[in-house]
C-alpha cells in the first residue's frame, strides 16, 4: 500500500515538474517574442482643463497597442505644437485654401498607422490631386484634431478652443454609440498601477436641462494632474514611456479564466426562466441620445456662423448600434444644411468582401479602414461642393 502510494505520488511530481518545465518553455518563448516585437505603455495625454486631455505637444513614442507585444503595428508618432497628430499649421488660411477640421476619438487620430496612412492625410492628397482639381483651383489642407477616448462633447470644446482658429471650410465629426455615451460619461478609471483604484471625473461632460445645454467642468482636473505626475516620477522613472513588461503564461491564464466564466454565463443565461442578460437588449439612453444631438447642433450653429460646413460621419451601424442613432443624426443634417455621411455602409460593405477595416488585437481602423475613410468624405465632399456650384 504504501509503495503504490509513493509511486502515485512520484507520478504526480513527475507531471507537476513537466507542467513547470512547459510553463518556463512558454514563457520564455513569449518574453523573447515580446523582446523582438516590444509593446509600449505611454503617457501621450496630457490633462488639459479645457479639454479634459490632450496629446503632449511635440511627443515623440512609439505605440503597438495595447497588446503584450506589437502583434498588429509598431508605429513612430509625433505630435504637433498644439498637441494634435498633425503637421504644424499657421492659424491664418492662406489664400486660395480650403481647410477641413477633422473632429473624433482615437478612429481620427489614428494612432495605429503611420501619419501618410491616416484618413486625414489620406483625404489632403486625394483632394489635392491633378483629378479633384478639375473642379476648382483651390489647395486642400485637412487638419487632424482626432483625441483619443473624446466624446462628441469634447469635440464641440476643441471647435471651440482650437479648430475654429483654423478658420475651416468644413468641419467633419465622427460618431457611434460608445463615442455618443462619453459625452454624458463623468467617471474615467486609472490604467496604470498607482491609479487602477482611482475613479475620477476628468471629462468635461454635458446634459440637457429643458431645451438647454448645460455644460459641466472635470470636477477632479487637480487630481487627475497630480496622478499623473506620480505616475510618471514613480512607475516612469521620469519619462513619459516604457516598455510593456507582461507575464505572459498568467495573462493567457486569465484569459482562459474569462472565458470560461462568460461560457458560464450565457450556459445560464439559456437555461428555463433565467434572467435575461443585461445586455441581451441594449436599448438606447434617450436623454444621451437628446444630449448628443443638443452638442452637434451648437456645434452646427458655430460652424455656420464661422461659415463652415458640418460633415456628421456616422459609422454607428456597423458597431451594432440602434438605427435610430442614425436617423436622428441624417435628420439633425438635413434640418442644419449639414453634409450627413453613412459611412457604416461603406464598412458594411467592405467587410461583406473580407476586407478587414480594423487591426485583430487592437480594434481600431486599419490602413484599409483609413483608406476607406479618407474615401467616403472625399465623396461626400466633392458631392457637397457640386450641389453649391463651387
Amino acid at each position: 500500500m504504501r509503495l503504490m502510494k509513493a509511486e502515485l505520488l512520484k507520478i504526480i511530481a513527475v507531471n507537476v515538474l513537466v507542467l513547470l518545465a512547459l510553463l518556463l518553455l512558454a514563457e520564455g518563448i513569449g518574453q523573447g517574442i515580446a523582446l523582438l516585437r516590444p509593446s509600449y505603455e505611454v503617457l501621450y495625454l496630457k490633462p488639459d482643463r479645457e479639454l479634459g486631455w490632450r496629446e503632449v505637444p511635440g511627443l515623440h513614442w512609439t505605440w503597438a497597442g495595447f497588446y503584450w507585444y506589437a502583434a498588429d503595428y509598431s508605429v513612430k508618432v509625433q505630435t504637433n505644437r498644439t498637441g494634435f497628430r498633425d503637421f504644424d499649421r499657421e492659424y491664418v488660411k492662406p489664400a486660395g485654401v480650403k481647410r477641413v477640421a477633422a473632429l473624433g476619438d482615437s478612429f481620427i487620430e489614428a494612432v495605429q498607422v503611420p501619419l501618410e496612412k491616416t484618413a486625414t492625410q489620406l483625404l489632403e492628397r486625394r483632394l489635392n490631386a491633378p483629378q479633384a482639381q478639375a473642379a476648382g483651383s483651390q489647395k486642400w489642407e485637412v487638419l487632424n484634431f482626432g483625441t483619443s477616448s473624446f466624446g462628441v462633447g469634447q469635440f464641440l470644446l476643441t471647435w471651440e478652443q482650437e479648430a475654429r482658429r483654423y478658420s475651416p471650410d468644413y468641419v467633419v465629426v465622427f460618431v457611434a454609440k460608445f463615442i455618443m455615451d462619453r459625452t454624458v460619461q463623468k467617471y474615467e478609471q486609472g490604467r496604470f498601477q498607482g491609479t487602477s483604484a482611482k475613479q475620477l471625473w476628468i471629462r468635461p461632460t454635458f446634459r440637457v436641462d429643458g431645451d438647454t445645454l448645460i455644460r459641466e467642468p472635470a470636477r477632479d482636473f487637480e487630481e487627475f494632474a497630480r496622478l499623473q505626475d506620480s505616475v510618471i516620477q514613480h512607475e516612469f522613472g521620469g519619462h513619459r514611456s516604457r516598455r510593456r513588461l507582461s507575464l505572459v503564461t498568467l495573462l493567457y491564464a486569465r484569459r482562459l479564466h474569462d472565458a470560461f466564466d462568460q461560457w458560464r454565463q450565457r450556459h445560464a443565461a439559456q437555461r428555463p426562466n433565467a434572467l435575461p442578460h443585461p445586455d441581451a437588449h441594449p436599448e438606447i439612453d434617450a436623454n444621451m441620445l437628446a444630449t448628443n444631438l443638443k452638442v452637434l447642433e451648437e456645434l452646427q450653429r458655430q460652424a455656420t456662423a464661422a461659415h463652415s460646413v458640418l460633415v456628421v460621419v456616422d459609422a454607428s451601424r456597423y458597431f451594432g448600434d440602434d438605427p435610430s442613432i442614425s436617423t436622428a443624426l441624417q435628420d439633425l443634417c438635413a434640418r442644419g444644411s449639414s453634409v450627413y455621411v453613412p459611412f457604416y455602409k461603406d464598412m458594411q460593405q467592405a467587410s461583406a468582401k473580407g476586407i478587414p477595416l480594423q487591426w485583430s488585437h487592437d480594434g481600431h481602423l486599419s490602413e484599409a479602414g483609413n483608406a476607406l475613410l479618407a474615401d467616403a468624405i472625399y465623396r461626400s465632399l466633392i458631392q457637397e461642393r457640386r450641389g453649391d456650384g463651387h
